[in-house]
Order: structure tokens, then sequence, then C-alpha cells
């Protein structure tokens, strides 16, 4: 079991993110909601890494908030600068824009922050206009050793908007959470407070907009609702009301963030900070991954499932071909069949099919067939045997399959499988028969081998019988019935009387073990080609399950960090 990741546990930090990173979560009720949730969860541990690698580097604080809370104009105001885009249409901010001290922007060139995004150096003023990019900016007016981010709006009815946010906060070392006098109290905003708290992330709570005879009233009760959500924020500041010029504020409206960001630059302080965001998400990993394990757990059980069905849907086939074994497909035949290449072709082969054709004749007789029948050679007996247990076979796959694909389609999580393969709900019956026609004709080169091994020592007297009675007896059962599957009446009979003379002619030639031996061996190698058909008809089958289900070492691995931070 994998231990709870730890300040010295690069390697399972970095094995847990390659995890997250493949986890499909085809068998889940929201797919596409739990790959997101793994994929923050990656996105976030890379971070941690990648900041455990360079303690030194500047800090990141995110500014994060709702709608209208005055995050650009702070980031403005803050950098001396008109660095990020600010007007009375919302959203605004639809790109993160980063903005640094000129000597830390190489710092930032690469992907360390906010991985995967394009690097955009904006110099136009609309440059943060368009999401899904990374703005770089740069101003003096920012203390060396840090960087702010200005993000989306974390309540922005563009889905893209809010996750940019959400990204950009997993790689802060620092957040600036702001809401006005009417949001501080949302629930929304407490999501990611409570966040915040869970991750040890350094955290500072600004309330813009606020009236001086609200501000102590206010910023109390602000208090109060962090201790209440159990947030022990580093700063909880104002910004009053103030005139904006030139998309900024007054210096003095954000001198209290501003000397917080410039202590937290210092050196000795930028590590500690640093340290305590990395400890933070480390410690947190198995909170953060139980919601993904408990998924998984429920993948695993859904994919055990739908293996069971499969199982179960084939599992009869091999009872099934016994009793259709036993209900007329002339195993014996083909037996008889090669004990007819060991005899020779001598006179008593003639006599042999000669009497065979008139035996034929009365028992079509008997069954009301009229008109003489032509002789029939043994090999073409034996083609229509392979024939008649080939369309059997395929009889019964077809059946599995069916029944397999029913169960599948009562199952919720079978068939959002059929939805994401629809190959799955069709057969290719071509290739099928192919398959079995091929695992016929070398079962029956199997038993002719059989029949040419056993007992080989009796084969010299075999080619000396030539008693009428069992040379049409033996030539019969080659062109009627062994077994009285399909027949009534006198034709019982009859077919008994062959397969009573066969076997007595079976017997005398290989001996009564070595006969028992040729059958039980001739019926395993059916069971065997059978299981090997049922293997590749249902294996498209399999591989959906598999290829849908939850890598076994990533779910040990996650559940083994959750299960570890529960002991600890």
């Amino acid at each position: 079991m994998v231990a709870a990741p730890d300040a010295g546990n690069d390697a399972a930090l970095a094995s847990l993110a390659t995890h997250l990173e493949r986890l499909r979560f085809d068998l889940t009720e929201d797919p596409e909601g739990w790959r997101r949730r793994a994929t923050s969860s990656a996105r976030l541990f890379r971070s941690v890494l990648a900041r455990a690698a360079d303690l030194d580097a500047p800090l990141l604080v995110v500014i994060a908030g709702g709608t209208g809370a005055g995050k650009s104009t702070t980031v403005n105001t803050l950098a001396r600068a008109r660095v990020a885009a600010t007007s009375v249409v919302r959203p605004t901010t639809r790109a993160p824009v980063l903005v640094s001290h000129p000597d830390d922007a190489a710092a930032f060139a690469g992907d360390r922050v906010l991985a995967g995004l394009p690097r955009v150096r904006g110099d136009d003023d609309d440059a943060a206009g368009v999401g899904h990019r990374l703005v770089l900016r740069e101003s003096d007016g920012l203390p060396r050793g840090l960087a702010l981010v200005d993000t989306p709006d974390v309540d922005s009815v563009e889905t893209a908007n809010h996750r940019l946010a959400e990204d950009a906060l997993a790689d802060a070392d620092v957040w600036l959470w702001f809401a006005t006098a009417r949001t501080y109290a949302d629930e929304a905003g407490a999501v990611y407070l409570r966040t915040a708290r869970d991750r040890g992330v350094a955290i500072g709570v600004v309330v813009t907009q606020l009236r001086p005879e609200d501000r102590d009233e206010v910023l109390a009760d602000v208090r109060r609702l962090l201790a209440d959500q159990g947030v022990d924020a580093d700063l909880v500041v104002d910004i009053p009301v103030a005139e904006v010029t030139g998309d900024r504020l007054p210096d003095a409206a954000v001198a209290p963030v501003r000397d917080h960001l410039t202590d937290l630059a210092a050196p000795a302080q930028r590590a500690a900070t640093r340290q305590r965001a990395i400890a933070g998400v480390r410690a947190g990993a198995p909170r953060d991954l139980a919601p993904i394990a408990e998924a998984l757990a429920v993948e695993s059980r859904a994919a055990a499932r739908l293996t069971e069905a499969v199982v179960a849907a084939y599992a009869p086939l091999p009872d099934e071909l016994q009793i259709e074994l036993e209900h007329g497909i002339p195993l014996r035949a083909d037996v008889l069949d090669r004990w007819r290449d060991l005899v020779g072709g001598s006179d008593t082969l003639v006599r042999m099919q000669t009497a065979a054709q008139r035996v034929r004749g009365a028992v079509q007789g008997m069954l009301g067939t009229a008109g003489e029948v032509p002789a029939e050679s043994p090999r073409q007996v034996r083609a229509e045997v392979a024939g008649t247990l080939t369309a059997t076979l395929e009889r019964l796959l077809e059946r599995a399959r069916v029944d397999a694909r029913r169960r599948f389609e009562q199952d919720p999580v079978g068939r959002r499988l059929l939805d994401i393969d629809p190959d799955l709900r069709r057969d290719d019956l071509d290739a099928r028969h192919d398959r079995v026609r091929a695992a016929v004709d070398a079962w029956g080169e199997h038993v002719a081998e059989l029949v040419a091994t056993v007992g080989a020592e009796r084969r010299v007297r075999a080619r000396r019988w030539s008693t009428a009675l069992n040379a049409v007896a033996t030539s019969a059962i080659l062109v009627v019935f062994t077994v009285s599957g399909g027949l009534t009446g006198g034709e019982v009979g009859i077919a008994a009387l062959a397969s009573a003379g066969s076997q007595a002619m079976l017997v005398r030639l290989f001996g009564e073990q070595n006969l028992r031996q040729l059958l039980t061996d001739a019926h395993a190698d059916l069971d065997v080609r059978l299981a090997e058909l049922i293997v590749v008809d249902r294996a498209d089958l399999d591989r959906a399950v598999t290829a849908a289900a939850p890598l076994a070492d990533a779910t040990a691995e996650i559940a083994g960090v959750v299960e570890g931070g529960a002991r600890s």
C-alpha cells in the first residue's frame, strides 16, 4: 500500500499526478465532471512539485473573487500601471493576466504557472479580452519576488472563465480573495475559502467598495464568518469606496494590501509562505482524493458487474453443446470415418459400401422416403457432420452474444458503454463463421490423429475383420445417426442397432479402454476449441470493459493515499 504523500515524497506525488491524468471515468454518471476533478488534482500536484523544486522563485499571488469586486482595478493600482483591462461590461477579464517586476519576468516565461496555456506578451489594451491564454505583463511598480495574477470571475456564467480562475488558484502561493459589502457572505465564495483552508495556503480577504460608516461592522462580520468556516486569514482589510482614475484607485486605498505583499516578497518570508502552501497540498491530498477514490471504487464494481454479465452469458455454452451432441450430432461417425481409412481400400470395403447402401435404403424406406439412395463416401458424411457442428456452434455463440448485450442494455453503465462503442451492438457473422469452421476442421484433424495413434498394435488384426454384420453396422453408422436424437419408433431401433454394432467393432479394434480414452480426448479437445471460440467471440466486450475500467495500479495507489491519510 502507498503511504500518503509527505514533504519528502515527491515521487509519490508525481506518480499520483500521472495516474490522475490517465483516468477516464467512463463507468460513472458524470465522466466529464470526474475527469475535470482528477485533472485539477493532477495540476495541483504538479504545481507543488514545480514550486518545491524552486523555493526561491517569485511568489504567485492570485487575486480571485466574484463579478464586480474590483480585482482588475486593484491590480492596476498595485502595479502602478494599467496592466489589466477594466470595464462595466461583464465579464471583463476573460484571460488571466500575470504581472511581475521586470527582473522576475523570466520566472514565468515557461510552463511552471498555468501549464498548457499559451503565453502572450500583453502590449495592447485588449490583450486580456480573449480567453484560454495567459497574458504576461511587467511593471516596476511591484516589488521583486512576487507576481500578481488577475483572474476571471469565479461566478462567471461562462464555464471556461471560472475554470481558468480555479486553475490559477491551484498554482497560487497566496490567495487574495475579493468580495464586496454585498457578496462577502455568499456561499459561492465560502466554498473557495474552505478550499484555501483545506490546502493550508496563505489567504487574505479584501472587502471592496465599503463605505466608512459600514467598515467596522462589515469587517467584524467577515471575521466571524471566517471563524465559522475554520479559515485563518492572514489579512482581512477593506478598500473603501473611492474615485477611479485611469483604471486605478488612489494609492492610499490599497496601502494595507501593498504592505502585506511587500512583506511576503522578502526572501525569508517568501520561502516560508511557499513551503506552507506546499505542505498544505501534501497534507490535504488524502482528503482531496477521497471522492475520486470512491468514484473509482464504484467504477471497479461496475466493471466487475459487466464482466460477470459477459461470463454469465457465455457460461452455459459447454453444457448446451453437450446437449446438442447428445441430441443428434454424430460424434462417433467421425471416429468411424477414420476407421474406414485404417482398414484400407480392400474388397471388404466395397462390400461394406454396398451393404451400407442397402441398409440406408431400408432406413429411409422406414422414414417414408421413396427412391434409390446413391452411395455416399465417408468423406462426404464427414463434411456434412462438420457443417452441422459448425452451424450448431454458430447458433450457440450468437445466442450467448445476444444475451450478453441484453444484460448490458439492462445496466445503465452497460448501456453507456454500448453508446460509447456502437460496434459492440454489431456482429461480424462472416468472421465468426470462418473462425468456427476452422475450429471444427482442426478438431476433425485432431480426431483423425487420435484414431491413427490409439491402439495402433491392433491395426493389423483390424484388416482381417470381414464379418457381414460388423461391416454393415460400421458402414451404416457413416450414413445414419449414431444416437436417437431426432428419431422415433423403428428409426430408433435401427440407429441403436447400428450404433451398438459399430461400438462393438471399435472395441475389438482398439480395446475398450483405448476407445474410452479416444472418445474422452475427442470430447476434451472439442471443449478446448469451444473455449477458444468463446474467448474470441466475447473479446470486444471484454476489451471494452477493460478499457473503460479504472486502471488497477491507479485505483490501488489513490486508495492507498486515502487510507493512509485516514490512519494518520
